[in-house]
Formats: structure tokens, sequence, C-alpha cells
């Protein structure tokens, strides 16, 4: 099964132009509320880059291939993600309350987590955004209701691309210059890692399913 997988990964990881395709499709559908955790997307992204570097250690399918690049993907990374929340913020400020009709955003954005996220807003300005940025499940609810809410643009970019910067590049670099030793780890304490994946993925995937619920029963 490992051995599947790296070569599986392996594969990918001399194929940079569609992972960095890749990266603007998962990073984007992340941010409209799709449950694709965008931690495991930059995570995968920085041990792609990490296999490309170290050829030696897996080789590519064809000789001299070109890999990717990890200042490369980083960069791709936060370019991504910024502008997948910049999206998000100019679709409620533009379209505004009449967003919070559509029954799509209705299904991830129900009555009791609005009123959440607009007293976050309320209450902590264009700060609410970088909150945001680091919590889950509520990414996109959250940037919507900057937009709506008036949270002013160039404060929005502020603070959300300073917390973008700061989350986004160095996850990618960690696993892309640790790989070696990450992987160790994963391999050494295989169930425990199991385990914890298993309880980040049921709680991720807990708020949409909440919502999915609640939406079917009113």
């Amino acid at each position: 099964m490992e051995s599947s997988i790296m070569e599986l990964l392996n594969s990918f990881a001399h194929q940079p132009i569609a992972v960095y395709l890749a990266i603007f499709l998962f990073m984007y559908a992340s941010s409209f509320g799709v449950p694709i955790p965008e931690e495991v997307v930059l995570l995968s992204v920085g041990f792609l880059a990490y296999m490309a570097a170290h050829p030696e250690l897996f080789p590519p399918e064809i000789p001299g291939a070109a890999g990717v690049n990890i200042h490369v993907a980083a960069w791709v990374c936060f370019v991504a993600v910024l502008s997948s929340d910049l999206l998000v913020y100019l679709l409620g400020r533009r379209f505004g309350p009449r967003i919070l009709a559509w029954r799509p955003v209705r299904s991830v954005l129900n009555d009791e987590r609005r009123a959440k996220v607009e007293r976050w807003t309320l209450k902590l300005g264009p700060f609410a955004s970088g909150v945001f940025r680091f919590t889950p499940g509520i990414r996109f609810p959250g940037h919507l209701s900057c937009g709506i809410l008036g949270v002013p643009l160039h404060m929005f970019l502020l603070v959300d691309g300073f917390a973008a910067l700061v989350s986004v590049p160095t996850q990618v670099y960690l696993v892309g210059f640790y790989g070696k030793e990450i992987l160790a780890i994963i391999r050494t304490y295989q169930p425990y890692v199991l385990a914890l994946a298993v309880v980040f993925i049921a709680f991720y995937f807990r708020g949409a399913l909440l919502s999915l619920v609640r939406s079917k029963a009113t």
C-alpha cells in the first residue's frame, strides 16, 4: 500500500503545471465551503516538492523531468488562497443579502452560523478576516460576512493577506524541507497518525454534516 501511494505521489511530483493548476482548483473549492481541508492540500504540495527535490530517493519516470519547485509551489498556494478569499469577500460585498438566499450558500450558512460570524465580524472589524483564516469550517461564511458587513477592502486584504502569508507558505516549506523526517515519524507512529487523521477529518466534516442535516430539517 505504501509503495503504491509513493509511486502515485511521485508521478504528480514531476507534473508541476498540473499540480499548480490543482492548487487553484482545490483552494477555490475549499474557500467556497467544499469540505477539502486546506491544510491537507498545503502539506501534500510540500511533500510533492520534497520528492521532486530528491530524485535520488524518488526517481522520476522520465529521467531529468522537471518537478514541483518548492518556492513556486509556496507562492502559488499563497496567491490561490488569498485570491479565493478575496473572491468570496467581493461576492458578499457586491451581492450582499441576495447571495444569502441562494440555496448552495444556505446549505453551509444557516441562521445560527450566520449570526455567529456576524457577531465576530461586528466585534473584531477587519481583524475578523484573520480569525476566519485560521478557523477551518467558517472561512467561507466568515469572508462572505466581511463583504456583506462592509469591511474595507484594503483592510481585508491587509489582514487576510498577512494571515495567509504567515500560515500558507510556512506549511509548504516545512514539509518541503523536512519531508524525510516527517515521513520517518509517520512510519514510526503510523497507528497514532491514522487516528489523528480520522479525528481531524471527522471534526472538519462535522460542521458541513450538521449544516446539511439542519437545512434538510428546515
